[in-house]
C-alpha cells in the first residue's frame, strides 16, 4: 500500500468513527431513535470490532475487498488494522500517529501529521462529547427502513464536501450499534464498511 493510499484510508477511517457518534447527536435530539444511539455511544469506554471494507471505483471491473479489525479506547486511542489481503495498521494515541506496514512503526510527521491530528480532533471530540454541539460537520436525518435505523449525513464543511456527497449509516435497533456504513464520493466511487463481532467495554490491551 502506498503512502498516499494509506493517508486516504486514515482520513476515511477518522471520518467513519467521527460520523458514528455524530449521527447520534447532531439531528433532532428529541427523536427517540437518536436518543437511543446517543445513550449507547455515551457508555462506550472501549470497543473492538471486525470489519469488511468494500471499495468501488469507477471504471474498475470489480470492487476491492479487504478485512481487518478496529480498536478504540477512550479518550484518544484508535487502532485500525488490515489483515486481508494485505497486513498493515495505523494507530492514533494522543498526539502520536503511527503507521505499520510490517516493517515496524513509522511516525507520521509534518503536514500529514497536522492534517491527521485535525481529523483526529474531530473524531475524538465526538467520542468524548466535546464537539457534539457543532452542527457544521453534517446535516443528519434518521429514518426507520426495512426494520433498521438509517442515518443519512450530508457534509456541510468544505473539506469534507470535496470528498463525499453523503454518508449513509445503518444501525441495529436491538443493540443501537452500527452495522454498516457507505461513504459516497464526489468522484462517483464509494467505500462500504460492514461491522461485525462488536464488543464494548472489554479489556483489549493485548491487541494494542
Amino acid at each position: 500500500m502506498t503512502i498516499r493510499r494509506r493517508y486516504t484510508v486514515i482520513i476515511l477511517v477518522l471520518l467513519v468513527v467521527s460520523a458514528l457518534v455524530y449521527a447520534g447527536t447532531q439531528s433532532q435530539k428529541e427523536d427517540p431513535i437518536v436518543e437511543s444511539i446517543v445513550k449507547e455511544c455515551a457508555r462506550m469506554e472501549s470497543m473492538s470490532c471486525d470489519f469488511t471494507q468494500v471499495r468501488t471505483v469507477p471504471l474498475m471491473d470489480a470492487p476491492q475487498e479487504s478485512r481487518g479489525r478496529m480498536l478504540y479506547r477512550r479518550p484518544d486511542a484508535l487502532k485500525w488494522s488490515y489483515t486481508e489481503p494485505f497486513v498493515n495498521s495505523f494507530t492514533i494515541d494522543g498526539d502520536m500517529i503511527t503507521i505499520n506496514n510490517g516493517d515496524g512503526d513509522t511516525e507520521v510527521s509534518g503536514e500529514a501529521a497536522r492534517m491527521f491530528k485535525g481529523m483526529a480532533g474531530i473524531m475524538l471530540g465526538c467520542m468524548t462529547g466535546e464537539s457534539l454541539k457543532d452542527k457544521r460537520l453534517f446535516q443528519t436525518s434518521v429514518t426507520v427502513k426495512d426494520g433498521e435505523w438509517e442515518a443519512v449525513l450530508v457534509p456541510q464543511r468544505r473539506e469534507i464536501k470535496r470528498v463525499f456527497t453523503q454518508i449513509v449509516m445503518v444501525f441495529d435497533p436491538a443493540t443501537r450499534l452500527l452495522k454498516r456504513l457507505t461513504m459516497m464520493e464526489q468522484s462517483g466511487g464509494s467505500t462500504e464498511i460492514i461491522v461485525s463481532n462488536v464488543s464494548i467495554n472489554g479489556n483489549y490491551d493485548a491487541e494494542w
